[in-house]
């Protein structure tokens, strides 16, 4: 049987074993045709290991870390079980099955990340006419449940910034490389990690009282990296009076260039596994805030900020979030006081009506017996 498909190219021969099946055949593409459903067989054949491969490649929006992230969730979860497959085997069943494989051996959270990085390659491939559908589309996945975050106190802020700067490996002293003071910036401006090491002098604005993040610091098989910021947006971020005093004194005698909290024996990029690992951890332990790391002092800087008055927008920004929305939904439970404040209102609202109702009406023109 020969048809011509949508680009009106005439196809090659294909049997069939029966009459009906050939114009069942017939009739199925040409319904799809029509509906504009139609598939190239020979578009579908690739296999899903080779079309994965072609898809990250061609993902030029990608930073170089979610590109590496990506390469990794491939390599290890999606190509050994569904690499041979040709995408046009892919159905919902066999991708719902692969999913539901996953469970066994990964966090509901994981689960999710890794069918979104399988399900934005079949996209592709519907959008490129590969497939008719996504086969990755409307799963059944585990529920990721939230972690309750833990965020520190002024005062356990100040503790954990002393106990940094007492810190040291026997050569090496944080305090001589502020790295309490590090801990002030994380815990009252909430930057990333990389943001915080690509940290340079020429970046404060003193005049203003800002940190102008302009890009970040990223690690790639074990080689740092200078990139732009998450969200390709350069940001300015208010600092505290107290912490901006001690930033001046800090860097007074570094080079613009140079990094406001660097390595301690390099003086280059600090490392985020050597901070720890050299001070923050043990210092964590010893004031009882065992297991924190340094991304729970940004949810410390936002819980601090709300607490002081800031509202969602601010914090947004504050944050680098896209959206308030972003920052409404990561950091809803940090609102929960703008919910007893509306039931507080409204209470008024409700006393005030009802006092109203019980007083007796005021007559026009008459005088009380005291005016009188």
């Amino acid at each position: 049987m020969l048809y011509r498909r949508p680009d009106h190219l005439q196809t090659q021969k294909r049997g069939f074993t029966t009459k009906r099946d050939a114009e069942l055949f017939l009739a199925r593409i040409e319904l799809d045709k029509n509906r504009g459903a139609y598939v190239d067989p020979s578009k579908s054949r690739v296999l899903t290991a080779d079309w994965l491969d072609s898809w990250t490649a061609s993902r030029s929006d990608w930073r170089p870390t979610s590109r590496e992230r990506a390469r990794g969730i491939i390599a290890t979860h999606i190509k050994p079980s569904l690499g041979q497959y040709p995408l046009g085997a892919l159905d919902h069943k066999t991708v719902q099955e692969w999913a539901g494989s996953l469970s066994k051996t990964q966090s509901p959270a994981s689960v999710r990340k890794i069918v979104n990085v399988l399900s934005g390659s079949l996209q592709m491939a519907v959008n490129d006419g590969r497939l008719p559908a996504n086969p990755a589309h409307k799963l059944n996945l585990p529920k990721s449940i939230k972690a309750a975050r833990r965020y520190l106190t002024h005062r356990q802020v100040l503790d954990l910034a002393k106990a940094v700067d007492a810190e040291g490996d026997g050569r090496f002293v944080g305090e001589l490389n502020g790295y309490g003071l590090l801990v002030r910036v994380l815990a009252y401006c909430g930057l990333r990690w990389g943001e915080l090491s690509g940290l340079r002098v020429m970046d404060i604005d003193f005049n203003r009282g800002r940190l102008e993040v302009q890009h970040t610091v990223i690690e790639l098989d074990g080689v740092q990296l200078e990139s732009q910021p998450k969200n390709y947006e350069a940001r300015s971020i208010p600092v505290p009076a107290s912490v901006l005093a001690e930033l001046k004194v800090h860097i007074a005698a570094k080079e613009p260039g140079e990094p406001v909290f660097g390595g301690a024996r390099t003086g280059g990029w600090l490392r985020g596994r050597t901070f720890r690992r050299g001070w923050f951890d043990a210092a964590a332990a010893k004031v009882g805030v065992d297991g924190l790391t340094p991304h729970e002092l940004r949810h410390t800087a936002a819980s601090l900020a709300i607490s002081a008055g800031a509202n969602v927008k601010a914090v947004q920004r504050m944050l680098g979030h896209a959206s308030a929305a972003i920052t409404l939904d990561v950091y809803s439970d940090l609102f929960d006081t703008d919910l007893d404040a509306v039931s507080v209102a409204l209470d008024q609202a409700i006393l005030k009506t009802d006092v109203a109702k019980t007083l007796p009406p005021r007559t026009p023109g008459r005088k009380s017996a005291r005016a009188k």
